[in-house]
């Protein structure tokens, strides 16, 4: 590969001739071209301004999107997975120690400086990996710089070394810069831990496979603190312009080499629609938002035990492990959906923990609760929680993902909008009027559901991770005449997604920035002061499909 110098970077990015235009076109297509060019030429002239020339070797990582698929990544659910053309961007120099010296395009971002051979010489590091990140010493270094951009450069940096004992990294020097809005539910973090993950491989002369490489950077962001999924990290290796993976992700197993390529219509339009919103989850409300994801890691063995006790053959139960296999076909063989459904009728709406306990056996239940409550005062703990309501939500969702690409191909756009909208109803907080929305998931409510036989995707379950600012949204999309509207990510903040033709897009676009503009959204998203006019016309954004993260080179 033929070195190239930062000054050589950069003139080339601000006079782009045919070959750089050719290996842009075939990254980014022609559509974010210049937004892309602004932010290469950015961060080279940044790293110009601070290390001065040498020789540069550019990674990036864009941002994702998930069209459907909310909250059921952990559970091997399906996905529909896109890349969204924002991105990081490194400009990193091999340094010829262990030095690792990373500015940041963000002023307000400190520089990150260390040594690899001081981070790992305590006997520590020596830990498999998860016993080492959660060991108390690491964590109170961490926990003191809880939230810094250091701490993901430390994650990735440390989780290659722990990969390959072996090998005596050298370190980099450079600068990282992003144009994705942080935040706002696109995956600026997990692009980061990719960017940097693969940078520190590459000068290192290493490399990953797909699986691995997913799982690295998954690893590194759990060093700060976080314990997110996969699917971010899936979505950002797997991409392709031009199209979305469709995948079901089962972290105990990760394979992908089964992802499903699907095509995006040319007639069709994704706007990313940034709420402006952040999630704000301390005391009470972490609580009450983390007992979903405390039903979730019980609602599954809960349902197959349940299904044990309504006489379902052994070898079904068994490959219940799953939500992807949680569908009409496994179901057939002891009577589909509705023996599910009674199922899951026995369970309870809403249980207290220790009729959890006493109930069912649920060998995992200390270690999740730990997991999910153990850092919350005592008195603000929960004593119960809803199981049913996620559940449904969670069997429905990967049913809705499994089949939204079917409609796509089909060419069934107004069923791959109604999936969408059913899903967000599934995290509604409230109704166009403003009335408070859940859906119901009592005895009757199943009872209905077995009598009439509607399937089960098009039942919203109850997860309710949205919020008044992001149902503010969907509605204002859905009224402009888009097809389908939802929220993407966790919820709870960030990022609504608008599903519509290509001739409607700019109503669609139009209807959202007379909401964000509105003091009825300044009123339900909690706002001191009105978004900014710039604010406003940035906040939709058509989405554009771009290539998986990887190294940007100038060789054809």
């Amino acid at each position: 590969m033929a070195v190239v110098t930062a000054a050589n970077w950069r003139s080339r990015f601000t006079e782009p001739d045919s070959a750089l235009r050719r290996v842009l076109e075939r990254t980014y297509g022609r559509d974010a071209l210049p937004e892309r060019l602004l932010l290469f030429r950015r961060v080279i002239s940044r790293f110009l301004e601070r290390f001065g020339d040498r020789p540069v070797r550019m990674f990036r990582a864009p941002g994702r999107i998930n069209l459907r698929g909310m909250h059921v990544d952990t559970h091997g659910g399906y996905l529909n997975l896109m890349t969204h053309q924002r991105e990081v961007v490194a400009a990193v120099s091999p340094a010829s120690d262990d030095t690792v010296n990373l500015a940041n395009l963000d002023p307000d971002l400190d520089e990150v400086f260390f040594r690899i051979e001081n981070e790992i010489s305590d006997a520590l590091f020596r830990l498999p990996w998860l016993e080492f990140i959660t060991h108390p010493r690491v964590r109170e270094a961490v926990d003191a710089k809880r939230g810094h951009w250091g701490n993901y450069v430390k994650g990735c940096i440390l989780n290659v070394q722990h990969r390959f004992p072996n090998a005596r990294l050298k370190g980099m020097t450079g600068v990282v810069g992003s144009d994705l809005p942080g935040g706002a539910a696109l995956s600026s973090s997990a692009a980061l831990c990719l960017a940097l993950t693969q940078a520190t491989l590459s000068i290192n002369g290493l490399a990953l496979g797909s699986n691995d490489l997913i799982t690295a950077a998954r690893d590194a962001e759990w060093f700060t603190g976080s314990r997110c999924g996969l699917s971010d990290q899936a979505a950002i290796v797997l991409g392709n312009r031009g199209e979305f993976a469709n995948i079901a992700i089962y972290p105990p197993k990760l394979e992908t080499a089964s992802a499903r390529r699907v095509a995006f219509p040319e007639t069709l339009r994704i706007l990313v629609i940034n709420s402006h919103t952040e999630r704000s989850l301390s005391g009470a409300a972490q609580v009450d938002y983390t007992r979903n994801r405390f039903a979730y890691s019980l609602a599954m063995e809960i349902l197959r035990q349940e299904m044990r006790l309504q006489g379902a053959p052994t070898a079904v139960v068994e490959k219940m492990d799953r939500l992807s296999n949680i569908t009409p076909e496994v179901l057939m063989p002891m009577g589909g959906m509705r023996t599910l459904l009674a199922a899951i009728k026995r369970i309870p709406e809403t249980a207290r923990m220790e009729e959890l306990r006493s109930r069912y056996d649920l060998p995992e239940f200390d270690d999740a609760y730990r997991r999910c409550f153990g850092s919350a005062p005592e008195h603000l703990r929960p004593t119960d929680v809803a199981l049913r309501g996620p559940l449904l939500f969670g069997i429905a969702e990967s049913e809705r993902a499994r089949l939204f690409p079917n409609a796509i191909e089909a060419g069934d756009f107004d069923a791959a909008g109604r999936l969408m909208s059913v899903g967000h109803d599934g995290d509604r907080r409230v109704r166009a009027d403003g009335s408070t929305m859940r859906c119901p998931v009592d005895d009757e409510a199943i009872d209905r559901l077995i009598g009439s036989g509607a399937r089960i995707e098009l039942f919203p379950g109850a997860y309710g991770a949205s919020t008044p600012a992001l149902d503010a949204l969907v509605d204002a999309a859905l009224d402009g005449g888009a097809l389908g509207a939802s929220l993407t990510g966790a919820g709870m903040a960030g990022a609504v997604l608008a599903l519509c033709r290509a001739e409607d897009a700019d109503c669609v676009a139009q209807r959202v920035r007379a909401k964000l503009a509105s003091p009825e959204y300044q009123r339900v998203a909690g706002r001191t002061a009105p978004l900014s006019d710039r604010e406003i016309a940035e906040a939709v954004v058509p989405n554009s499909t771009v290539a998986s993260a990887g190294e940007f080179r100038l060789d054809p």
